[in-house]
């Protein structure tokens, strides 16, 4: 990496990671919104990120505005970043008032929420938490290299993980050994968050299925389980609006049953399919799609 583009990094992680959501802090929410919009309309913001993203994306969805879909992909990761801090130090409230949520927002009390790696989502768990609805949800530990490397994201990175203990309590899940955990919250009270678009690794079993033309790998061990344990299911999606304004707009659909593994992943593919088709700036793993995609190269 030269030391131009190593600077732009850390600028970058400077002011997504810290700055934004400090202005938030001791602004209007809708003026911190503003500010977001405005900075990811910068060109060199995010530039090799959203890069490799838009890279990724264009093999398989068409792009008619590239810079359009930058800036929209870029938005995701700002409102995330302003909402953590947000959340963190006492302005709940005004992003929980940001939320546009379904009327039969109430079928999520109880069952699996599967969701997708989408849009400004880190939300969703404090939104069911304040609702009453005890959630969990697996997640990977801090990873201490990033402290050399990108020390304001490392920084972020430790804030999330204190929100979620925060948040879910007893009920924040690592993924060592998350699935043992799981089973047993799955016979509790509670809604558990789950990510299902997340590339396989090579020593776990996986299922192919069509996504967006290609053939795409998902995990089987936790539809295995929520089949056999006759586990009802919702679908989620945490969307930025389309209006411009930086806004959330929840989506769920089910409640969904399945009896085994193959029928759960047909309704799963179907549904990131057509958030992919539709909207594709709005997908957080665009840098992993030669491994969701492994045999599309």
């Amino acid at each position: 990496m030269s030391a131009v583009s190593g600077i732009s990094r850390q600028l970058t992680d400077l002011l997504a990671y810290l700055f934004i959501p400090g202005i938030a802090l001791i602004t209007t929410a809708s003026f911190s919104r503003r500010i977001l919009r405005q900075v990811s309309a910068w060109d060199w913001f995010f530039a090799a990120a959203a890069d490799a993203a838009y890279d990724g994306a264009r093999k398989h969805v068409e792009i008619p505005d590239e810079e359009a879909w930058k800036q929209r992909w870029k938005q995701v990761e700002l409102l995330d970043a302003r909402d953590l801090c947000m959340m963190l130090f006492g302005r709940t409230r005004s992003v929980m008032a940001e939320i546009e949520r379904p009327v039969d927002f109430e079928i999520a009390r109880n069952r699996v929420m599967v969701g997708m790696h989408w849009g400004p989502a880190i939300s969703i768990l404090k939104l069911l938490a304040v609702s009453g609805m005890k959630p969990a949800f697996p997640y990977r530990p801090t990873e201490r290299h990033l402290l050399r490397s990108r020390p304001f994201y490392y920084l972020f990175s430790r804030m999330a993980g204190l929100y979620l203990d925060r948040t879910l309590n007893d009920r924040a899940v690592p993924v060592g050994g998350a699935s043992k955990v799981l089973q047993g919250l799955l016979d509790e009270p509670g809604s558990i968050c789950v990510l299902m678009d997340a590339p396989p690794s090579q020593d776990r079993r996986a299922i192919s299925k069509p996504v967006l033309g290609a053939s795409a790998r998902f995990h089987v061990g936790f539809p295995t389980l929520l089949a056999d344990r006759h586990k009802e299911y919702v679908l989620y999606a945490m969307n930025l609006c389309a209006d411009g304004s930086a806004r959330k707009k929840l989506e769920v659909a089910g409640p969904f049953s399945a009896d085994n593994a193959e029928e759960f992943l047909d309704n799963y593919a179907s549904f990131l399919d057509q958030h992919l088709s539709s909207d594709s700036a709005q997908w957080r793993i665009w840098h992993a799609e030669h491994q969701f995609w492994p045999d599309d190269l």
